[in-house]
Formats: structure tokens, sequence, C-alpha cells
């Protein structure tokens, strides 16, 4: 069953002699459960490519459709609520509030929508990431992989549908690397999770269900 549908996606930055054309007529389906790998060069489009996939960009042309949802007709209010209830987002640069715990930059997403927390679940994701410990240390006090799982345990703990990452490996040392590698695919075998991440980690794709090359904005594998 496919999560995602993308049909005749096109993005241009900029006019005239200066503009990028960083999506050029993309067609795509990601299957649910699956780990995804977007690779390729950079500017390549992936990045753009996984922003419109999560509602954090808008397509010139084409349509993005995630778990039945067509995103091209929503409003701002509404595309907030779709990236607050049905993805969950790790970036490159952790990006934690330094003032707040790692349980309460966990839980912060669920307080901006003033929702409570499943507490059996949130146990069950801090136990799979080797948080327990380290749930009232600050950012600061954290390791480069120590932050990043508390980010990835942020991005899981709304239950969403589906996971995007981008270079989510790509500040890490080598070992750290190997061990958040660990975690998705440890991740998406015990929580059954969607994967769609961008990476220039040629093991973190390895692993992958399946790997999508681009090139100049187009999917040419």
């Amino acid at each position: 069953m496919d999560i995602v549908t993308v049909r005749h996606l096109q993005k241009t930055f900029g006019k005239g002699e200066s503009a990028v054309h960083a999506l050029n007529g993309i067609d795509l389906t990601i299957e649910k459960g699956k780990f995804t790998a977007i690779i390729g060069a950079s500017g390549s489009g992936k990045t753009t490519l996984l922003n419109m996939i999560g509602g954090l960009d808008i397509p010139d042309e084409g349509e993005v459709i995630v778990d039945g949802i067509n995103l091209s007709g929503l409003k701002e209010k509404e595309l907030a609520v779709f990236r607050r209830s049905k993805v969950g987002f790790v970036y490159q640069d952790f990006r934690l509030v330094p003032t707040l715990t790692a349980k309460e930059n966990i839980l912060f997403p669920l307080s901006l929508a003033g929702t409570a927390p499943d507490l059996a679940f949130f146990r069950e994701i801090t136990g799979l990431l080797h948080l327990q410990d380290r749930l009232d240390a600050f950012p600061q006090e954290l390791s480069g992989g120590g932050q990043q799982r508390v980010a990835i345990a942020r991005a899981l703990v709304n239950k969403p549908h589906m996971l995007l990452c981008d270079e989510p490996t790509g500040n890490l040392d080598s070992a750290t690397r190997d061990e958040v590698n660990k975690l998705f695919f440890d991740l998406r075998e015990r929580l059954g999770q969607t994967f769609v991440i961008v990476t220039h980690d040629e093991t973190l794709a390895s692993t992958a269900d399946r790997k999508i090359l681009m090139s100049d904005g187009r999917i040419v594998l």
C-alpha cells in the first residue's frame, strides 16, 4: 500500500537566468512501512522533494498525496495540522531547544498541540533509543548521537505515519553514525515505521528497502 503519491511535481526558485529548476516533473510512489533512501549530488533536488512530501513547501505544478490527503488543496493552517499529526521530521542539525531537557524536547510537539502524551509509548521509544537515563539532561550535556536520538524520539512521539529525515547522520562521527543507522533499522523493524531519508551516507542508504537516485531535479533510478 502506498503512503505517498507524487504526480508531475515542478518547482523553480528564482526567475530569469538565475532561476533554479529544483524539481522537473517528478512522479513517485512510496510504500507504507518501508525505508526509502533518496540519494544524489548536492543540488539534485533531494531536500526540495522531501520538503514537498512533508508539506513544508508548495509545488509550482503537480500534486502530493500523503496518506490519502492531497496537500495541494490545503491552506497553511491545515498544512500545519498535517505536519503535526502525520509526519515527523529529523534534521542534520538536531534543532533541539537548548533551554529544555531531553524529556521536554521530546514532548514539545505535544505541548504545542495541547495533546496529552501516551506515556507507555513514550517509555517504549525512549527505551528503544536508549534515553531512559538521559531524560533530565540538556542538549549541551549530550553527545551528538545523544542529541540525534532525542530528535528522533521527538519526531516519533506523536505517532506519525511517516518519518522524513534530511541528512540525519551528516554531523556525526563514524562510530555514532553507525549507531544511529542501526537505530533506524531497529525502529523500522519494531514499530513498522515508514522512513524517507535524504542522505549522502552510503552505509545508511544500503540498508534501505529502496534507493531513489536524483539528478538535476529528476529521478534517474
